[in-house]
């Protein structure tokens, strides 16, 4: 059985929030985990950063299409 995927969609401005406020909590863990001299645990948390700066760019960039 064939999976249908969910169309893309302007989430709205909550959400877009919602996200800002994931990337400064992965920031944090960056800031964080370089004092403690930790790479492999800032490596992971700029990724989540990222991901989550991302995800809300594509839907930002879905609302203003």
């Amino acid at each position: 059985m064939a999976q249908t995927k969910e169309p893309r969609r302007f989430r709205g401005a909550a959400q877009l929030a919602f996200d800002s406020e994931q990337v400064a909590g992965h920031l944090k863990e960056v800031c964080a985990a370089c004092e403690a001299s930790d790479k492999g645990t800032a490596r992971r948390a700029l990724r989540q950063a990222i991901n989550e700066l991302e995800t809300a760019r594509a839907g930002l960039r879905i609302g203003l299409e």
